[in-house]
């Protein structure tokens, strides 16, 4: 019942004398005497009452008397005289029975205290909160803010000096008013530090004069200044490309509720030669020191760029928070960094007596075509490579029964048992096609091998693998296959690559870009190039791709399920067991109906789990959708694995990572 009706249900005993005396004042129009009698009946019971007080009071004075006296205390004076404001009332109802002076200042109301509950003066006051702590004693969970100062409230439970249970509380009352106040100020004063990055730097200035130049640099410059001046932060620029950025805490939230503005600012700034300028922005928070914040802010900062940039990404102590990164990939790698990581790379080879090679789990044609192309490295060194794999969990099996029908990798392709049992303190461990730990085919091997290399070109999630000896990360190209390509030129420069590893690499390229459709750009075909001139035909890779009878029909069933729904996003939950291949498949065949923007498919698994394949043309982030769902991937292409839930609730999560996606989408739109 609400606690406004049982005060009005439960009146105060002053109302109920004022009630009679307006009765004996109406009944005195009718009878003298029978008014008389009532007033003396109204003085008879407003006496009892004040007595009824008095006797209250006494005897609570005197039971406290008697617990103080049993615990070898003083006196009542002891209470009484409290530096703290103290009250006992009874437990479950919060009834007050006895308090002191201190209690009486702050509560202004004098004796009518004695027919208040606690939660007259602390509202929402909960007079369980002892009991639920055991009897203990304690702080009450929140402050209590009472005619606008602020308590602390310590209690404990009154004991009986027989030992039986008491329903009685001591509250203790500590103002903490300039305590809070302080914390408050603190907190809003604490430092967050925040860098800055302009993405693209070297596309915006290439083949454009100095006066260009400087007028396009002077337009980020201001742009910045205007976005960062009202918070009265400390910008500064240290870089030909970077800012540094140190501002308070209360300043910060402003920066939260308007999205980030300055990201679509940015956008509007562009060069002679047609390039937008876009930023990256890294912030740190929640450091035991401004070092660690500032750490953390350059952790934050290569997240964002490792996502594709146009972003900002805050990072605490425990997790990212990411912003933005609708844009696509700003493609920075160029040959000279490709040499660089090809001859780290096969330095460490060089050093490694065993090394291993992984993608991720329910591997497909890209992770596989890319760890054979890495066995082609590893063998230009002289050494030996094994890739692991899991056979029962492949979307790749037409290229496992190619390799299988050669003799040169008859050995090559191990289970994830037998890696645990070969890897040791000297292996070399190169994961290909993801950067998560929680993604890897073995997950295990991580923690076992120190040494580690990481080919990706997925946008980096919340959860990446650290620690790596070599890490090539591009989420500009369109697959591993690409990126392994780009290395293979260098690491086997004298040699060209069998026609096998060619057509296993090109394949890996066919399925990420849907058949140079999709985020194939001018390295994408120089890499195809490359692989034609060694051999590979691309009549037999387009052969790896085609479907039974029964996988064509699975996959009609499937886009049979699809509904559209919001922004041009359609949605085909199925209720029975489907294949991955079968399911990506179809997610890429909704792509090709008009009007669609994105396609997602949730189909159930042996296991009860549901998986979700998800695409679309660039113009919707699915990556941003598939992380509200736990998954990842990159622009274009995502998946999430959701357990222990129904396909229903697996459909209504997919709305509502959708719905929360646009309206995030809208609201920064909104701000800018």
């Amino acid at each position: 019942m609400d606690k406004r009706l049982i005060k009005i249900l439960e009146p105060s005993f002053m109302v109920y004398f004022l009630c009679l005396l307006l009765f004996a004042a109406v009944s005195s129009i009718f009878s003298i005497g029978l008014a008389v009698a009532e007033l003396l009946a109204c003085i008879v019971l407003f006496a009892y009452y004040k007595f009824s007080q008095y006797r209250t009071r006494r005897e609570t004075g005197q039971y406290l008397e008697t617990l103080i006296d049993h615990t070898q205390g003083s006196t009542r004076d002891v209470m009484m005289n409290f530096p703290m404001p103290v009250v006992i009332a009874t437990i479950g109802a919060g009834r007050i029975l006895w308090w002191n002076e201190l209690f009486e200042d702050i509560m202004r109301t004098g004796d009518s205290v004695m027919e208040q509950r606690m939660t007259d003066f602390a509202h929402g006051f909960d007079a369980n909160w002892l009991l639920e702590m055991d009897g203990a004693k304690g702080v009450y969970p929140t402050p209590v803010n009472v005619g606008g100062r602020v308590y602390e409230i310590y209690g404990s439970i009154v004991s009986q000096p027989d030992g039986t249970p008491s329903t009685l509380m001591t509250l203790y009352w500590h103002d903490c008013t300039e305590d809070q106040d302080c914390r408050r100020r603190l907190e809003e004063g604490n430092p967050v530090a925040t860098v800055i990055s302009i993405d693209n730097y070297e596309e915006l200035v290439k083949g454009i004069t100095d006066s260009e130049k400087s007028k396009v640099l002077s337009q980020i410059d201001q742009k910045v200044n205007e976005w960062a001046g009202p918070m009265h932060g400390l910008l500064r620029k240290y870089d030909r490309d970077k800012y540094i950025f140190v501002l308070e805490e209360k300043e910060f939230s402003r920066l939260l509720e308007e999205k980030f503005s300055i990201l679509e600012a940015m956008h509007e700034i562009a060069s002679e030669n047609g390039i937008g300028a876009t930023l990256s922005i890294g912030i740190g928070r929640d450091g035991d020191s401004l070092e660690q914040k500032y750490e953390f802010a350059q952790l934050a900062l290569e997240m964002a760029l490792a996502r594709g940039g146009d972003q900002a990404v805050i990072k605490n102590r425990f997790a990212f928070e990411f912003f933005g990164g609708a844009s696509k990939e700003v493609e920075k790698r160029t040959k000279v960094k490709s040499r660089v990581m090809a001859n780290a790379l096969g330095q460490i080879i060089r050093d490694s007596p065993q090394v291993l090679i992984m993608g991720h789990k329910n591997s497909d044609m890209d992770a596989l075509g890319a760890a054979v192309g890495m066995v082609c490295a590893v063998r230009s060194r002289g050494k030996e490579a094994r890739i692991v794999i899991d056979r029962a969990k492949t979307l790749a099996q037409p290229l496992i029964d190619k390799l299988d029908a050669s003799e040169e990798y008859a050995n090559v392709l191990i289970t994830p048992e037998m890696a645990l049992n070969l890897a040791d303190s000297n292996t070399l461990l190169i994961v290909v096609d993801t950067n998560r730990p929680d993604f890897a085919e073995v997950p295990e091997l991580l923690q076992l091998v120190p040494r580690v290399a990481v080919i990706d070109h997925h946008r980096r999630a919340a959860s990446y693998i650290e620690r790596v000896a070599v890490n090539m990360h591009e989420p500009s190209a369109s697959s591993a296959s690409e990126l392994v390509c780009e290395l293979l030129q260098y690491m086997v420069p004298d040699k060209k690559i069998g026609r096998l590893e060619a057509e296993c690499l090109l394949a890996g390229i066919y399925l990420d870009t849907k058949g140079f459709s999709i985020k194939a750009g001018t390295r994408t075909f120089e890499a195809a190039a490359y692989l034609r001139g060694a051999g590979a035909d691309m009549v037999d890779v387009k052969r790896l791709f085609l479907n039974s009878f029964s996988a064509y029909m699975e996959r009609e069933r499937i886009i049979s399920c699809a509904k559209q729904e919001m922004n041009g996003i359609v949605i085909a939950a199925v209720d029975f067991e489907a294949g991955r291949a079968v399911a990506a498949q179809a997610a890429d065949e909704l792509l090709n109906i008009i009007g669609v923007q994105g396609s997602i498919v949730a189909f159930q698994t042996t296991d009860g789990s549901v998986n979700v394949s998800m695409r679309s043309m660039g113009a919707v982030n699915m990556q941003a959708i598939a992380e509200r769902l736990g998954g990842g991937g990159s622009l274009t292409a995502s998946g999430a694995q959701m357990k222990d839930i129904t396909i229903g609730e697996a459909e209504q999560a997919i709305r509502d990572a959708v719905k929360d996606y646009f309206e995030q989408l809208s609201q920064e739109e909104e701000k800018s």
